[in-house]
């Protein structure tokens, strides 16, 4: 089910997601697709990520909400 990204970062806040089938906006951001995988646990969605290696769409992986104290993020 396609979803807009501020209805993904409200329905899985605090929770790694990834998504396929995403959608563009006009500069290139992401404005929605469909959460294929989610989890609290970063790790849990990166082992499973490995099932759409070859998804012909484009795809899309980040945490959904506020990044927690102490959690560091390099980019």
């Amino acid at each position: 089910m396609y979803l807009t990204i501020e209805q993904v970062h409200s329905k899985y806040d605090g929770q790694w997601i990834f998504m396929i089938n995403c959608k563009e906006g006009e500069y290139g951001s992401i404005i929605g697709g469909e959460v294929a995988l989610h989890s609290e646990n970063r790790d849990v969605v990166v082992r499973k990520m490995e099932q759409y290696d070859y998804e012909p769409s484009m795809t899309y992986f980040r945490y959904a909400g506020r990044i927690p104290e102490g959690m560091s993020v390099i980019l």
